[in-house]
């Protein structure tokens, strides 16, 4: 166990992070729930075999407030919009007096870090998510303890730097980089993690004076500033595929939920590790891990 100093009134709870393990960065401590192992029998009960949780059937229902009594409405019953996801991990972070209020700010970007990290959506113990939620990293890349705790250090530092804008700019692009993770077509997978992208370029152009004028021109100048590796031929494709499917709702010359070429495919694949590569580099730096390649498959080692 991780020591610290810090009082129970600036605990927080959040789940589930399918990681055993406490963390320990500049600032706070996300330490193992002593409830971990239950909440990860749980998961692996109600999860799908594809390595998904799914919301639970819901109904409505008329209490009778005189006898406490619930009857189901007929004909309401349909996946929930939300639900809730088993507590897995303690946050605690230095110099938080109020949970709530930190929660839309440095908490949540901690929570949303992880996340990102784990290729997994987090949500805190009694906030709720909407649709499918993995158990398995959506992202085929190792992140060791060390790793994550460093790259925490240097993002909380980089995120206590901006302005107020940037930092809920940056905290949603971290969620919707974690949403991306789970959606099942592959035109809705891109179109989030566009967002991602677009995200991640106003963020620059505020931190780092990246700019440029059209799409294309705009992943060159990330590439440059960050020290990425350039594609042309994938980020022509993605310019093409955003272009075709935001102005025209064509999908890949043809109609979304229909199947397409292999290229747009891999698009969102392609795109998701080009955007967790640019994540790492704008808050933590250039490394060997975002200087590599991000167009192959193979598993990659997060470094920072």
């Amino acid at each position: 166990m991780l020591a610290t100093k810090m009082t129970r009134s600036e605990h927080d709870h959040i789940g589930f992070l399918n990681v055993p393990t406490s963390f320990k960065f500049s600032g706070g401590l996300l330490l193992l729930s002593k409830e971990f192992d239950q909440a990860k029998r749980w998961m692996e009960r109600y999860a799908n075999k594809d390595g998904f949780l799914y919301p639970p059937l819901s109904r409505t229902a008329r209490l009778n407030p005189q006898t406490g009594k619930a009857t189901t409405i007929p004909r309401t019953k349909r996946p929930a919009l939300l639900h809730r996801v088993p507590n897995s991990h303690e946050l605690i972070l230095e110099g938080v007096k109020d949970i709530q209020k930190a929660r839309s700010s440095l908490a949540g970007f901690v929570m949303l870090c992880f996340s990102y990290l784990y290729g997994t959506r987090l949500q805190f113990f009694d906030w709720w998510v909407d649709g499918r939620v993995p158990l398995k990293s959506t992202i085929n890349v190792r992140v060791t303890q060390s790793a994550a705790e460093a790259f925490l250090s240097k993002a909380i530092h980089t995120w206590r730097q901006l302005d107020r804008r940037r930092k809920r700019v940056a905290s949603n692009a971290l969620y919707v980089y974690s949403k991306a993770g789970s959606a099942e077509w592959d035109w809705e997978r891109f179109q989030l993690e566009y967002i991602v992208s677009d995200a991640c370029y106003s963020i620059a152009e505020a931190k780092d004076g990246c700019r440029a004028n059209g799409h294309g021109k705009r992943f060159k100048a990330l590439c440059s500033t960050y020290g990425l590796k350039y594609n042309s031929q994938l980020i022509r494709l993605f310019v093409k595929l955003r272009n075709n499917l935001f102005h025209e709702a064509l999908w890949d010359g043809g109609q979304p939920n229909t199947a397409r070429s292999g290229n747009s495919f891999m698009a969102s694949h392609h795109l998701r590790r080009f955007n967790h590569k640019l994540i790492a580099s704008i808050f933590a730096g250039q490394s060997k891990y975002t200087k590599s390649a991000w167009w192959f498959i193979d598993p990659d080692d997060f470094t920072v």
